[in-house]
């Protein structure tokens, strides 16, 4: 029964990949939409499917999340959350027929699975090779990580906090600026 349990969340976590591309290709792709209409649908889908308070809660570490007060960490998300949609809602832009494949599913303890797949892209000589991690709370599931070429985003993006904390102390007021800062940057530079 749990190799069964496990078919049946790695079928569940497959399907869910799959609406998120439907989603995210159907309604990101539009040609001409204006960048402010592209970031809000962008958030929607990030809300939708990615498990973000968590991921944003485990990217700052839960010594720094923990010594935070209420209001920094309210600003900390509301802020990390900018971040993620000024980095990636504009790649979208340049959409030109990719296409996710799924190739593989792989179960751990019956609630988390990465379900391996390639963004095949015309004219490329090999595709992308992305990972989803994936789990499931309450019967949801919900993106914790994306992987792309064997780079974790949250590790990534875990570490390179972790170093600008190091730097100042583990001092959170000093991240937030410096998230602010980086969010401002980005709207500036995508011409908003």
């Amino acid at each position: 029964t749990s190799a069964r349990a496990a078919e049946d969340f790695g079928s569940g976590a497959e399907r869910f990949i799959r609406e998120m591309a439907y989603q995210a290709i159907s309604s990101l792709t539009v040609k001409d939409i204006p960048t402010a209409e592209r970031e809000r649908r962008f958030r929607e889908i990030m809300r939708r499917y990615i498990a973000f308070k968590g991921v944003a809660r485990w990217v700052v570490g839960r010594k720094v999340w923990k010594a935070a007060t209420e209001q920094q960490q309210a600003e900390y998300l509301d802020l990390f959350e900018d971040l993620m949609v000024a980095t990636y809602a504009h790649r979208f832009e340049d959409y030109s027929g990719e296409t996710l494949e799924i190739r593989r599913t792989d179960v751990y303890d019956g609630t988390d699975a990465l379900v391996s797949t390639e963004m095949v892209r015309p004219g490329a000589t090999k595709p992308l090779s992305v990972g989803w991690r994936v789990r499931a709370k309450d019967g949801e599931y919900r993106i914790v990580d994306i992987i792309v070429e064997g780079l974790s985003m949250a590790r990534k993006q875990r570490s390179e906090f972790a170093s600008f904390l190091r730097q100042n102390d583990d001092n959170i007021e000093a991240l937030i600026a410096e998230i602010r800062g980086r969010v401002a940057g980005t709207v500036t530079a995508s011409g908003q």
